[in-house]
């Protein structure tokens, strides 16, 4: 049996360029009409400040923030990076780019064992962000500051995703943050026939009041956690 059998929606609410990378994972195991890209999200970069060409070490916590970033002025930029993904973009960017941690904990925690970094470090980051990184750095010794290098402006679902929840067909929706986690719940209350998968607990506490098919939790807060999840659900799926 395959999971074209009983035509699951794979629902993907990431910005576009994350969701198409996301969708690249099953493209192999689910036909066309069963991947649905629907961001909920619209990345909207911001002018770059004269300043930052002024700064030797940068820390990215995602990909987006590489990109309001752009080009490295100089071979000498140093990029603090979360996942594997963020590095590699930096690095291609012409940035000297070092991988600390697959997530915004570990990369605190990295820090702050390491050796001291005595000259300035912003942050690069979205207009909604979680948790407060620049100042637990501050705390800890590091001259650290901050730059929101893009907006992410809240969208309606897609006619083809709303379609989907309508027709009760069976959806595996695997939401990466709780912004968007609270974007689908006031545009979709009733997620019954809906399999959630959270990329962390304060993700799946979105869903606590919801009427929900399933709710799971990624073992890792990270792309490889997601992806491993998502398709173990979709295997799943095919049993109920």
């Amino acid at each position: 049996m395959t999971y074209n059998e009983l035509k699951p929606k794979l629902i993907i609410t990431r910005p576009v360029d994350a969701a198409n990378l996301f969708a690249s994972f099953f493209e192999k195991e689910l036909e066309k009409d069963q991947i649905i890209i629907s961001p909920l999200l619209e990345i909207k970069f911001f002018k770059r400040p004269k300043t930052l060409k002024q700064i030797h070490c940068l820390i990215f916590t995602s990909s987006n923030g590489v990109k309001a970033a752009g080009q490295a002025a100089n071979n000498n930029m140093r990029a603090l990076c979360v996942g594997d993904r963020t590095t590699n973009l930096a690095s291609s960017l012409g940035y000297s780019a070092e991988k600390i941690g697959d997530n915004v904990e570990q990369l605190l925690k990295t820090l702050c064992k390491g050796e001291k970094i005595a000259s300035e470090i912003l942050h690069i980051h979205g207009k909604y962000t979680k948790g407060d990184l620049v100042n637990q750095l501050r705390a800890a010794g590091f001259l650290c500051n901050e730059w929101i290098g893009y907006d992410q402006v809240a969208q309606n679902l897609s006619l083809p995703a709303l379609s989907a929840f309508e027709n009760g067909d069976k959806t595996i929706l695997p939401i990466f943050s709780e912004r968007t986690a609270l974007l689908l719940k006031k545009q979709i209350p009733t997620l019954d026939r809906s399999h959630i998968i959270a990329i962390s607990s304060a993700v799946a506490n979105v869903f606590l009041n919801v009427r929900a098919g399933s709710v799971s939790e990624a073992q890792t807060p990270d792309l490889a956690g997601m992806k491993s999840l998502t398709k173990k659900v979709l295997q799943n799926v095919l049993l109920e």
